[in-house]
């Protein structure tokens, strides 16, 4: 295999230490001093191996749509819905580093559309990846993938705030349950 270039390297060094210091910080209050110095390089190369500030922002949130699809690729092809939850809820929202940052960025999406849309393909990408493990058909496939995305999120924001379920497999049952069965038509109600 063949060695990773130098440049490549310091790219790598420079996202891993924005990571750090977004996750001490908060976007806002991270400047690109903070951050090479984090990264133990001058301010001068952080901004030629990664550019501005936005520049920055937007590889880093490449780096967490590469980190989800090599968490994806450890599902077989084949997989369980269960499998897919377990992955959902048990690595992509278990890592409390990366729910640091996809909660700044949420914020910061709120006045950056753009950004926006950047988040919003970034879920349906787990979304899709999800429904395609449980699907039978994709509208219900997609729409039970939907909640049970919801659900792990939920759960990770819940977490940070120190809230946890009494029963975590009664929850984790619950959402398989809603994860594999087929939803019915909502009663009407007269209303």
């Amino acid at each position: 295999m063949a060695r990773p270039r130098v440049g490549d390297e310091r790219r790598e060094e420079i996202l891993a230490a924005f990571e750090t210091c977004v996750v001490r910080k908060g976007f806002a209050k991270t400047t690109l001093i903070d951050v090479a110095e984090q990264a133990g390089q001058p301010r001068s190369l952080v901004r030629y191996f990664i550019g501005n500030r936005a520049d920055m922002v937007s590889a880093l949130i490449d780096r967490l749509l590469e980190r989800g699809e090599a968490q994806f690729r450890q599902l077989p092809s084949d997989g369980t819905a269960g499998q897919a939850l377990d992955l959902v809820l048990d690595t992509i929202f278990a890592d409390y580093t990366t729910n640091i940052v996809i909660m700044e960025l949420w914020h910061l999406s709120m006045r950056d559309a753009e950004l926006r849309a950047r988040l919003a393909a970034l879920y349906e990408r787990v979304i899709s990846e999800v429904a395609a493990l449980i699907a039978d058909d994709e509208t219900s496939g997609r729409d039970r993938a939907f909640v049970a995305v919801s659900l792990a999120f939920g759960a990770a924001f819940f977490r940070h705030l120190g809230l946890a379920p009494h029963a975590p497999d009664t929850v984790r049952a619950a959402a398989l349950h809603v994860a594999t069965s087929p939803f019915a038509p909502p009663a009407k109600t007269g209303i």
